[in-house]
């Protein structure tokens, strides 16, 4: 099989992920990239990491080492263009639950000494998630999985890419210095304004998530993919209906009546690079010169009814 790339968010239940790879492909097929000081870090990744290798010898080199899984902190773009992206996955959790259980983390084992309002204003802690995977990234992951939904998660994904990684509950937290349930309201509406496109971005993934999992139950398959561009009229976007070859048939929805279809079958370089599958040949894009609120539309699998996201940069334009 083609190797896994799994980007570890920090607090996402990832260690727990991380350990049940290690012992379902062997540690020595398991490369990591904690970043450069980590001793966790493999020495490939150092090498590269260093700037002596370029992308494309890094790719030779890393092919040759027969790894099976990779992991790691970092940022989805820095491997994205290297290795196909259907191939990566990651894990989500609520943002305001994941922010407290960093902070808790840094202080028990960081020697962290500001306050948790410090911490949760801080820049590079908020939108955090979205920032690591990126907001033109994310649908074309090849999986997202969720802390709340841990166990169907693993679940759809060992299904999915045919692997059977074990559950198992690693770095359980104790001895919280801050708790969810304990944050006031004046601390929970601001947590929840300063990581809004982050929840929006959550609750999109959510929602196709719920939506996999519900395909699942009914033996029937799941489409990636999304609309991207609005263009003079024109919507584009991509579609690849999983475990099957021919073309995603899509309608567009207008106040839930349907006044277009198409197949997402259009050729793009870009898609191909990514390795969305079909040899790119998954783009779609329609005419809808006579619409002019995007809010109004769905896009929609034709088969099951499954709607495709509509990325947050659109509904700004509409």
């Amino acid at each position: 099989m083609k190797c896994l790339f799994f980007l570890h968010i920090p607090k996402t239940a990832g260690t727990s992920f991380r350990k049940g790879a290690n012992t379902y492909f062997g540690e020595s097929r398991v490369c990591q990239d904690y970043g450069k000081f980590s001793p966790l870090t493999s020495p490939l990744i150092k090498k590269w990491g260093s700037g002596e290798v370029d992308g494309w010898s890094f790719y030779q080199d890393f092919n040759k080492e027969g790894y099976q899984f990779f992991t790691g902190h970092f940022h989805a773009s820095k491997y994205i263009d290297i290795f196909d992206v259907g191939q990566m996955i990651t894990f989500l959790r609520d943002p305001v639950d994941r922010i407290v259980s960093e902070y808790n983390h840094k202080v028990r084992h960081q020697g962290y000494k500001d306050s948790f309002e410090s911490f949760y204003r801080s820049r590079e802690n908020i939108n955090r998630q979205l920032r690591l995977i990126g907001q033109s990234n994310w649908s074309q992951l090849g999986f997202i999985g969720f802390v709340e939904s841990f166990e169907d998660s693993l679940l759809l994904l060992n299904k999915k890419f045919g692997i059977n990684i074990p559950i198992l509950r690693q770095n359980i937290a104790s001895n919280e210095v801050v708790h969810s349930r304990g944050l006031t309201n004046e601390q929970l509406s601001e947590l929840r304004a300063l990581n809004a496109k982050e929840y929006e971005f959550y609750n999109c993934a959510r929602t196709q998530f719920d939506w996999r999992l519900h395909l699942a139950r009914d033996s029937a398959r799941f489409t990636r993919g999304a609309a991207t561009a609005w263009e003079n009229g024109c919507l584009r976007g991509w579609a690849i209906s999983e475990e099957e070859t021919e073309a995603a048939l899509l309608r567009v929805k207008y106040n839930g009546e349907v006044v277009a279809e198409t197949k997402a079958s259009e050729y793009s370089p870009i898609y191909k690079a990514r390795g969305l599958g079909r040899r790119g040949f998954v783009g779609f894009s329609f005419d809808l010169t006579d619409i002019k609120d995007l809010s109004s539309i769905e896009v929609v699998v034709a088969r099951t009814g499954q709607p495709l996201p509509i990325l947050p940069s659109l509904t700004r334009l509409s």
